[in-house]
């Protein structure tokens, strides 16, 4: 559902931040108030990225159980594999 635009927030910048911002809007084709509320829809969604971001990194401690799990199943799997499928499967990580 789109709200219509009836709120107006006035800034203060500098004169050349106003240019540069003005310059960006014409550059992207946008007007003025377009282009700014672009920008921080945007930085919004970064935001949001970054909060995702910080939570991945923070859950990439189990990564290291995880992989230590993986190594003892692929020891586990190499013991109880007879010799002609060990070297079937040294075969296919040579092609790679």
């Amino acid at each position: 559902m789109n709200e219509p635009l009836s709120e107006v927030i006035r800034i203060r910048v500098t004169p050349s931040h106003a240019a540069r911002l003005g310059e960006a809007a014409a550059l992207s084709g946008l007007s003025l108030s377009n282009y700014i509320r672009r920008r921080l829809s945007a930085d919004d969604t970064l935001q949001e990225e970054l909060t995702l971001l910080r939570q991945i990194v923070a859950d990439l401690g189990h990564l290291r159980d995880t992989r230590l799990a993986a190594i003892e199943s692929a020891h586990l799997l190499r013991a109880m594999a007879k010799p002609e499928h060990l070297a079937i499967a040294q075969q296919t990580l040579q092609q790679r």
